[in-house]
């Protein structure tokens, strides 16, 4: 396909080894390189033509609310409104957790034990903060998330499920819809880390039920790793208030009181989780990789990956390999995990040959929309040198 050929080109570090290790970081990609460039470009324009409103001036808040246009066509959300930027994944939860107003004693919220320190460790310091049980659950033969596994443990205290949508640590994917209609049903937030899913299939943020999604830029995204964003849906959003607070679009000092007080001008804006100063030049490369995905088409990029996937899985059991990740697409995105009897001396092995991958509790070969039938031809190649 020429769009991959395209693609390819402007990300550099396929021009040196074979890259999987899209689910880590996408390495770099030319068009936002140009972008943060652009910001400074545009920020000379701006500070002589006196755009007030602080960095970037007006030229960047122009193009800031159209990124977050852009963020809802590409999560499946019905209004900017409930876009906050943020600098990583992990804020975007905390934001979550640490400012929600509606717990009570007795509360818990769900997540399981497998999770990325991103997604475990807010629900373990909101245990810590804000008095509340984090139930962390097993999750099933010690790598599986079944909507069940959450359903089963929920009770009428439940007011949270936090969870990723794809794992980082093994490349599965929840059943979202599932998890979300059951949550909707029982009053029950579901709070959603999209970094390993999205740019690299189709997301439906309000169709399956979420109340918030929390992503970085940095992987499918094609984007920074200094910029992310959060969004909320918005009987969710009306209880959040922020963690930190600076003068913004949302927040301000009523004056009226001698003693003044801290307001909400709009309590249905997430902007009002954002600081006075935005990491603007990574909002610019956000949007240059966001635009990149959108212009590809999230389906076709899904489509992509999953053929990739699939001979990439078939492959690695035809040597004698079990993935630990599920071959069906509705357990599956674009990271397949495994194990070898001596995995370092594999990694290892892989590495010599110029085949970036990831070893950690388990090896993970992850796949970008930038791949190609040849990258996962070489490396199954030198994977079977190297077993």
């Amino acid at each position: 396909m020429s769009w991959v050929n395209d693609l390819r080109a402007q990300v550099p570090v396929c021009d040196t080894c074979t890259y999987l290790d899209c689910a880590y970081d996408c390495g770099g990609t030319t068009f936002a390189a140009a972008a943060a460039r652009q910001y400074f470009t545009d920020w000379a324009k701006s500070a002589a033509a006196i755009e007030r409103g602080g960095p970037g001036r007006k030229t960047f808040f122009d193009l800031a609310d159209r990124t977050r246009e852009m963020i809802c066509a590409l999560i499946g959300a019905s209004t900017s409104k409930g876009v906050a930027f943020t600098r990583n994944t992990n804020e975007g939860i905390s934001h979550i957790l640490m400012g929600f107003d509606d717990f009570h004693e007795g509360d818990n919220i769900l997540v399981c034990d497998i999770e990325h320190p991103s997604v475990l460790m807010p629900c373990l310091n909101a245990r810590r903060l804000r008095g509340i049980e984090a139930r962390v659950l097993p999750a099933e033969k010690g790598e599986y998330l079944p909507a069940e596994l959450f359903i089963d443990a929920a009770d009428a205290h439940t007011r949270m499920i936090v969870l990723s949508h794809v794992q980082s640590g093994n490349g599965c994917k929840a059943d979202l819809e599932k998890l979300g209609a059951f949550c909707k049903e029982h009053g029950i937030y579901l709070i959603v880390d999209a970094i390993q899913s999205l740019g690299f299939s189709v997301f439906e943020a309000e169709k399956w039920g979420a109340s918030a999604v929390s992503a970085g830029g940095y992987k499918g995204l094609l984007a920074g790793e200094s910029s992310a964003f959060l969004w909320v849906a918005p009987d969710l959003l009306q209880h959040i208030w922020p963690t930190y607070t600076a003068a913004g679009m949302a927040m301000t000092v009523d004056r009226t009181d001698p003693q003044l007080d801290l307001v909400c001008t709009d309590p249905l804006s997430a902007r009002k989780l954002e600081n006075s100063s935005l990491d603007a030049p990574g909002i610019y490369m956000l949007h240059a990789g966001i635009s990149r995905v959108l212009e590809i088409g999230p389906a076709n990029i899904q489509a992509h990956i999953r053929s990739l996937y699939e001979r990439l899985w078939d492959g690695l059991k035809a040597l004698g390999i079990d993935p630990v990740t599920p071959r069906e697409e509705s357990g599956s995105c674009a990271a397949v995990a495994f194990t070898t009897p001596d995995k370092d001396a594999f990694f290892e092995g892989m590495k010599a040959r110029g085949i970036v991958l990831t070893n950690s509790r388990l090896l993970r070969i992850s796949l970008g929309a930038f791949n190609t039938e040849k990258d996962v031809e070489t490396a199954l190649a030198a994977a079977k040198e190297s077993l």
